[in-house]
């Protein structure tokens, strides 16, 4: 009786997460993931969407839920290479959403771009740095010119 090797069966594709909000750093992180990621890289995109009380009532949530599906096709655009993207969209603070998603689903890695602040300002931003202290998975931050 042959032995069936099941080792590519059980083996488990890496999942990268990349928290969106359609700024520059952001896509720059995308395009860093298209550079290293192999095509059977797993990547979510994840595109928090923030809503004020008085946002909430002059313009609803639909108005944001519009913005948000343009900044991950904007963002989906720059992964060329990676044939499994999946775009999720939460209503949340962008931290505590960012890390919840990572607890709550099979995620490797999360990439973020960090902003270009100025050599006395802060090395990453407040968002960041949240998700960086409580992540459950690494974190890897692109630098501007790394794209």
């Amino acid at each position: 009786m042959a032995s069936e090797n099941t080792s590519d069966q059980n083996t488990k594709a890496f999942s990268i997460l990349l928290p969106t909000d359609g700024s520059p750093s952001a896509l720059r992180a995308a395009r860093w993931i298209n550079r290293h990621a192999t095509p059977d890289v797993t990547v979510t995109l994840l595109q928090v969407i923030v809503v004020s009380v008085e946002t909430a009532i002059t313009k609803g949530l639909s108005d944001a839920r519009l913005q948000s599906q343009k900044i991950l096709a904007e963002t989906q655009s720059e992964l060329t290479r990676c044939s499994a993207v999946l775009n999720e969209s939460i209503v949340g603070i962008p931290a505590e959403k960012i890390v919840e998603y990572a607890k709550d689903h099979p995620v490797d890695l999360i990439v973020m771009g960090r902003r270009g602040h100025s050599a006395l300002g802060n090395l990453i931003g407040s968002v960041s740095f949240s998700v960086l202290q409580r992540a459950p998975v690494p974190v890897t931050f692109v630098e501007p010119g790394e794209d």
